[in-house]
């Protein structure tokens, strides 16, 4: 069986069109929210299916402008595919190198439109250029940001593609009579578009794994991470801090409990209203995150509460955390606010006779109630005394526990 390049190409043209009509149904229609990875893919191959569309006119006698833009829309496909790839490696995205190379090609072409071979160069030059960078970013050991199995999907088809791309161009320069015209049956050409239309429908296949592990992502998140305030959520925090207590258990560590609570929080809402005391929760878990050390456990515990686990760390480390935290909420928070944020605090230690976590935290919360009754703004350590006069509000206050002599 003979494949002439017309065949292929309107082989190809047609494979495109049917998989962005798919991924426009089946995944874009279905979803809320914007996936930018999968958007820009779907972009690449509506880009690669109008620029065969228009070359195969310009083929049939339309006007020469047609092959023009049928060239610009290739380049700017691989534009597409490189917006897709930098969303899932989470990457910024250049726009010059979207925007430039199809303009630049279209000029080109434009101006070097009566010269066969020089078209042929310029525009697969180019594609080669852009399809081996890619190749590149995907396949190089510092692009494991995310899952192997789509990068090196992606990457190889890329790497297959390339060097028949330049192997056109070659051809083009020094062999032109070999090359003669648009659909010639030379080999190169006709594998090179067997391979092109294979690498995208395994290119596809690749973004649509991209795509699927990014909703996996997501859907962890939101079961670990509370949605406003980024920290942990109540149930994530309490799993993975009864781990921390075990571990401090078996090898004879100390480990602390921090309870927060945000001062006259309901007054803020009353007031300023709930997008002002969002915001305040917002900015007051980001403080408390940039106050902790790397392996300290945060999360919110209630509607304005936190819990802080402090691993390998006594109530020395907690009065240094409270002391941070209150100087950032007074130098970079409260100007963001734009009013005062506050907090009343207790800490506590886990003790040898402790049977669990929740002795801990019922230690903690009731030095925590023992703070607001003295007048919030203040921390209290279990078996301190809060004095109501201890000193001013949004101070640590950690006054020593009186004994008396028999």
């Amino acid at each position: 069986m003979t494949l002439d390049a017309q065949t292929l190409f309107l082989s190809m043209w047609v494979n495109v069109t049917l998989m962005s009509c798919a991924l426009a149904v089946g995944v874009h229609w279905r979803q809320k929210t914007s996936r930018t990875g999968i958007h820009a893919w779907s972009a690449a191959l509506l880009c690669q299916s109008a620029g065969w569309a228009l070359l195969m006119l310009a083929f049939r006698g339309w006007p020469r402008g047609l092959s023009t833009l049928g060239a610009a829309a290739l380049v700017a496909s691989v534009g597409c595919m490189y917006v897709a790839v930098q969303s899932y490696l989470r990457r910024p995205v250049r726009p010059a190198w979207v925007v430039v190379p199809p303009l630049a090609v279209a000029v080109v072409h434009w101006l070097v439109f009566s010269h066969f071979g020089a078209r042929i160069a310029v525009v697969n030059g180019v594609l080669g250029v852009q399809m081996g960078w890619l190749a590149w970013a995907l396949l190089r050991p510092g692009a494991a940001a995310s899952s192997w199995r789509w990068r090196w999907l992606a990457g190889a088809g890329l790497a297959a593609s390339a060097p028949l791309v330049f192997g056109r161009m070659a051809i083009a320069l020094w062999a032109p009579e070999r090359y003669p015209a648009f659909d010639s049956p030379h080999w190169l050409n006709a594998l090179g578009l067997l391979v092109n239309n294979a690498c995208l429908t395994i290119g596809t296949l690749a973004f649509l794994l991209a795509h699927r592990d990014e909703a996996e992502q997501a859907l962890r998140r939101l079961a670990t991470v509370d949605g406003l305030t980024g920290v942990l959520n109540r149930r994530t925090l309490l799993e993975r801090a009864e781990e921390q207590v075990a571990l401090a258990r078996r090898h004879c560590q100390p480990l602390a409990v921090l309870m927060l609570d945000l001062d006259h929080f309901k007054e803020i809402n009353d007031t300023r209203g709930h997008p002002a005391g969002d915001r305040a929760l917002e900015l007051f878990a980001d403080a408390l995150r940039l106050t902790l050390r790397q392996p300290d456990l945060v999360g919110r515990y209630g509607g304005e509460e936190f819990c802080v686990v402090l691993p390998m760390s006594g109530l020395d480390a907690v009065r240094g955390i409270d002391a941070r935290l209150r100087e950032r909420l007074q130098h970079e928070v409260g100007p963001l606010l734009g009013f005062r944020l506050g907090f009343s605090a207790g800490a506590t230690q886990l003790q040898p006779d402790d049977d669990g976590l929740g002795a801990v935290i019922a230690r903690a919360d009731r030095a925590l109630y023992a703070a607001k009754s003295a007048g919030r703004g203040r921390l209290v350590l279990e078996g301190t005394q809060a004095a109501g006069d201890a000193g001013p509000a949004d101070r640590a206050v950690l006054p020593p526990t009186p004994t008396i002599d028999p």
